[in-house]
């Protein structure tokens, strides 16, 4: 039969136990900011041109890509390298998107908005954060061993990603969109590259006429909008998901004349947009669309055509779309 002092010594050492989790827990977080933060730096400050493959279901694309950084700030050139002549080309903060005949958007947004994520390592390492960071293994990646760093959500509203990072300098060299069961929705990844190379302002400049190409102005890092101005969206869903928040609001005018307003909600990684504008005769209401790992939903309310797209789960914009009402009505029903 043990001991007295048996009982005592086992909390001890379940206790000790507990602790040494935790510790360790944080040190693993501890790491993936040291990763994530190097990645950042990396990004922001090495020169490179390699070839890129995007994967989204049973389509493959190969891209090439160009990238400077210096005094002036960064400089970017990605175009195809089979399939129709198209384009993306980056200024700082400039983005274009030049398209040879009619092409699909969609895989063109994606990559000038994926490329590089822009990680909130703060946000993400907090203990109120809805993602949760880890280490994973060592693999290579375009010939160089890697590290891969995880970031898993904690709730349904989100995918999850995973990054290789180059070992020596913290360069992303692959990301992939993982789904609720760890499955990858798409993937973009280098097939070679050189880094610090030697990059010419000729090499940056792009190969197609925008005079005779489709021209796509896109939007990089999501601008966040004055507090004045978030308060002033006529439409509004009562709730949102956790650490989703309003970060942009604005009207414009289609090539019809209708005005519309729009909304863009972000939780610092993932991102859905609201737009309201007049609704169509015959539309039906609560039509739902997929596209890879995009999803759009499709509805009346109150006379008015509301759609939420987003690269987020199905559940994101049916929870959003379904509950959107006027400010006016929330106010009646709170």
């Amino acid at each position: 039969m043990p001991g007295r002092g048996f009982f005592p010594r086992v909390a001890t050492m379940l206790a000790l136990i507990v602790v040494s989790t935790g510790v360790a827990a944080e040190s693993e977080q501890e790491q993936v900011r040291d990763w994530l933060d190097r990645m950042a730096r990396a990004v922001e400050t090495l020169d490179y041109r390699g070839v890129l493959v995007h994967w989204q279901g049973d389509r493959v694309d190969s891209l090439r890509v160009i990238h400077r950084a210096d005094e002036n700030g960064f400089r970017e050139r990605i175009y195809a390298l089979d399939g129709q002549p198209r384009e993306i080309v980056r200024d700082g903060d400039s983005i274009r998107c030049l398209l040879a005949g009619e092409q699909p958007l969609l895989m063109q947004t994606q990559l000038a908005n994926r490329l590089m994520p822009n990680l909130p390592v703060s946000r993400l390492g907090s203990p109120e954060s809805v993602y949760e960071m880890k280490m994973g293994e060592r693999e290579r990646v375009a010939g160089m061993m890697t590290q891969v760093v995880e970031i898993k959500p904690m709730d349904r509203y989100r995918y999850g990603h995973r990054l290789w990072l180059e070992e020596e300098s913290g360069m992303l060299l692959r990301s992939a969109l993982m789904n609720d069961k760890g499955e990858p929705l798409q993937q973009v990844s280098f097939a070679s590259i050189e880094l610090g190379a030697s990059i010419s302002d000729d090499e940056l400049e792009p190969e197609l006429d925008p005079e005779h190409m489709t021209e796509l102005p896109l939007a990089g890092n999501i601008p966040r909008s004055r507090p004045t101005d978030l308060g002033n969206a006529s439409w509004m869903p009562p709730r949102v998901p956790p650490d989703f928040e309003l970060v942009k609001v604005g009207k414009g005018e289609s090539e019809s004349g209708d005005a519309f307003e729009h909304l863009m909600f972000s939780d610092g990684l993932a991102s859905f947009s609201v737009y309201v504008e007049p609704g169509e005769p015959g539309f039906s209401r609560g039509r739902f669309k997929s596209v890879g790992p995009v999803h759009i939903y499709s509805g009346l309310q109150d006379g008015r055509q509301i759609t939420v797209v987003g690269e987020v789960p199905l559940t994101t914009v049916q929870h959003v779309g379904r509950s959107l009402r006027r400010p006016t009505e929330l106010h009646r029903s709170q």
